[in-house]
């Protein structure tokens, strides 16, 4: 099962609210209904979100951090949605673009930002998913064009290589790694590390592998069939380390820093590339395609 939208807007009107019946009223569904999106939401993440009492519900300690990140993400999916050329006005053709990392900040940010403001009559349409089925959605027309991370990627068609993001480890600030400003990948061999099922969580895993594992020895890996973003709270509950990207480190979640992980001097980076079948004619992925080769000029 995956988490979807209308179960984070659930757990975020029960958190306004605070009462199961008057969030239901306020959302315009049956309260039943409301708790049982609460009650799989919780058994996805595996956590409990809220207290409940006669008098209503209130977060708990993981439910507060959870609902931070729950809380962004509805927002950057309705700014997406209500968009300036997403009217039924327009007459330009949607754009489709696939995606599995965050867009609160960073290149891609960046990125749709200047795109909206040289194309405000085009309208977007954003499609989340995993590397492979982004990729099988390309080829099948369901999506423009799809913005992934580049490590083992086997994509036969059209392809620009785009930025680079450096990894960083996400620690609790009483960490005794946190006083550091920059961390060496040998500081972290006896650390358990927190690892998504989910993209870019595998290749993540790879990258732990292939610079912790020493002899017959393999790092700590523990493993969630969840989001990156909603089992990054954990961090900070159990002493746990995550690995992740640079402009994921927006996200404002307390108790938590982030620190720089070196190969000796260099950074160890993510790639991110643009996949595209090269005889889609939707015009607008072609001024799509304009700007991300103007932004990231392909000089191999």
């Amino acid at each position: 099962m995956t988490i979807e939208i209308r179960h984070l807007r659930s757990a975020l009107a029960a958190a306004e609210h605070r009462s199961l019946r008057k969030a239901a009223a306020a959302s315009g569904i049956r309260a039943a209904l409301l708790s049982k999106d609460i009650r799989l939401l919780e058994d996805m993440i595996g956590c409990t979100l809220f207290i409940r009492t006669p008098a209503g519900v209130r977060p708990t300690s993981h439910g507060i951090d959870f609902l931070h990140v729950a809380r962004q993400i509805v927002h950057d999916v309705d700014m997406l949605a209500n968009s300036p050329g997403s009217g039924a006005r327009q007459t330009a053709r949607r754009l489709t673009i696939g995606y599995y990392t965050s867009v609160s900040t960073g290149n891609l940010r960046a990125t749709l930002g200047e795109f909206q403001r040289r194309h405000p009559t085009i309208p977007w349409k954003f499609v989340g998913g995993s590397r492979a089925s982004l990729l099988q959605k390309v080829e099948t027309g369901q999506v423009d064009i799809a913005i992934v991370t580049a490590g083992g990627l086997e994509w036969q068609d059209a392809l620009l290589r785009l930025w680079s993001e450096r990894c960083v480890v996400a620690l609790r600030a009483d960490h005794k790694l946190a006083a550091l400003p920059i961390l060496e990948w040998s500081l972290l061999r006896h650390e358990r590390f927190l690892i998504s099922t989910q993209d870019p969580g595998p290749e993540i895993a790879d990258i732990i592998r292939h610079y912790l594992s020493v002899d017959v020895r393999a790092p700590n890996l523990v493993t969630h069939d969840m989001e990156t973003q909603f089992l990054k709270p954990f961090v900070a509950e159990n002493g746990s380390v995550m690995i992740d990207y640079e402009s994921a480190t927006g996200d404002g979640l307390t108790n938590i820093v982030y620190r720089q992980v070196l190969n000796g001097r260099q950074p160890v980076e993510l790639r991110f590339v643009a996949c595209w079948q090269a005889d889609n004619p939707n015009p607008s992925l072609v001024r799509f395609l304009q700007l991300l080769r103007e932004r990231y000029p392909d000089i191999s």
